[in-house]
């Protein structure tokens, strides 16, 4: 069999992969939906507002928990399948060691960012739910994904956005009058009963864990973890920043818009989740193997981008009729964020190229220059124009990343490019390999 059928054929496979995660994305975007509209109704703006801001915290926190382990899985068993049972073991064993610590920072966090007297038992519990039952749903998810089985990846994704909803009626149904306290009970309820139910069901099909501890992949976990953290912090640091120098009603109204805007961003997620494990096998050729690959799916993110943009303008149209008076602004903050599904292609692409081939560094450093223009713009923006402010912090801060993405792996081009001479590579570290190595990346096998 040729290259050229051989292209066409994992081509396809993508596609398929693609689609069968799109597929699933789809319905946990409506999961997500019916969930965030469930809440935001049974909650009201300003309870909305404090658990928005809680859960942003923990996010950003959660970040660290188990060093990034469901990475590190489809990194190692993508390459060597037969390590798959050593790392659900390792990912397990880091997210126990983890989860203590970083549930007091959470803590921590939440009494001194967001400004607002919020009980620790709401933290505890959301943190909990967060930091360890969902990853642990998402390690074994990323077990799935390694091996390309897409379809069982996406079952476990739907799963515990379902086990979400069903929690939220659960409560609905128990509890008439429900406050933030009972709803974080619920909320933490859902999560450990879809990660029981996803850890029995990848131990049955693929065997029990081994204990192991991946000391080897520490570090890139670590510097997975950083960056991580530094996009959950442009994505999710102005709310609590708004409950901190607003109010937590200004910020549940704009928390409302975002999360409208955030899930229109779910099938990009899928795109790239699908085609994750092949970015790596493309970088072992270098920043010219992953690039290549991220400059085809750029056009379908891109084209995606613009049709979810002209979504969001008319679905704020029915965001104050289907949540209720009390978030009529959420709909022109909203129209604010319609240009975030296109910036988040272009970042998110050229992002996973970045670490494929090894340049983590790079990304965590455009990221962290995203991040601090985020806070900055927030600070100075916040107490002046509100909601608004904070969603026009949200946008320049993403559009400078995505920019900050490409203009990178175009430096790392063009840098690859003059250190190549013909019939001999020579890398920044005086390192030689075989010109048929490192300068045909876009034939290899994807």
């Amino acid at each position: 069999m040729g290259i050229s059928q051989l292209t066409r054929l994992a081509g396809a496979k993508l596609a398929t992969n693609a689609g069968i995660v799109a597929l699933g994305s789809g319905g946990r975007l409506v999961l997500q939906i019916a969930l965030f509209i469930a809440v935001a109704r049974m909650l009201g703006a300003t309870d909305y507002g404090a658990f928005v801001s809680v859960t942003a915290l923990v996010a950003i926190v959660s970040t660290f928990s188990g060093l990034s382990c469901e990475i590190v899985v489809v990194k190692a068993v993508s390459r060597d399948p037969s390590r798959l049972r050593e790392y659900f073991g390792s990912g397990l064993l880091l997210l126990a060691l983890t989860t203590p610590p970083l549930v007091a920072l959470s803590i921590l966090a939440v009494a001194v960012i967001s400004g607002a007297h919020i009980s620790w038992v709401l933290v505890v519990l959301t943190a909990l739910g967060d930091l360890f039952f969902l990853r642990v749903n998402m390690l074994c998810a990323a077990c799935y994904q390694a091996l390309e089985k897409v379809n069982k990846s996406a079952i476990l994704n739907i799963g515990f956005s379902a086990s979400r909803l069903f929690a939220a009626f659960l409560a609905a149904i128990c509890i008439p009058h429900l406050d933030i306290t009972h709803w974080a009970y619920f909320y933490s309820g859902g999560a450990v009963l879809a990660a029981a139910i996803s850890c029995a069901w990848v131990i049955h099909d693929l065997g029990w864990p081994k204990l192991f501890l991946a000391t080897g992949d520490v570090n890139f976990g670590f510097h997975s973890s950083m960056q991580s953290t530094l996009f959950f912090m442009l994505r999710d640091i102005d709310k609590p920043l708004l409950s901190k120098l607003a109010s937590l009603h200004t910020a549940g109204v704009y928390a409302a818009a975002f999360r409208v805007a955030d899930a229109s961003i779910i099938p990009i997620r899928a795109l790239m989740y699908a085609a994750y494990a092949r970015f790596f096998r493309h970088g072992k050729h270098g920043v010219r193997g992953s690039s290549d690959f991220a400059l085809r799916l750029l056009p379908f993110g891109l084209a995606y981008g613009v049709v979810a943009a002209c979504g969001i303008e008319l679905f704020s149209l029915l965001l104050p009729w289907i949540l209720g008076k009390q978030y009529a602004d959420s709909a022109h903050i909203l129209r604010v964020f319609a240009v975030l599904p296109v910036f988040h292609a272009a970042y998110n692409i050229g992002a996973d190229s970045l670490t494929a081939c090894g340049r983590q560094s790079t990304r965590s450093t455009v990221q962290s220059c995203a991040t601090a223009l985020m806070v900055f713009l927030c600070l100075v923006l916040i107490p002046r124009y509100g909601a608004m402010g904070a969603a026009t912090a949200n946008v320049c801060s993403h559009a400078t990343m995505a920019v900050g993405m490409w203009a990178a792996i175009l430096f790392h081009r063009r840098r690859e490019g003059i250190l190549r001479v013909p019939g001999l590579a020579v890398t920044a570290g005086g390192s030689q390999d075989s010109h048929n190595d490192i300068t045909a990346p876009s034939r290899s096998n994807p």
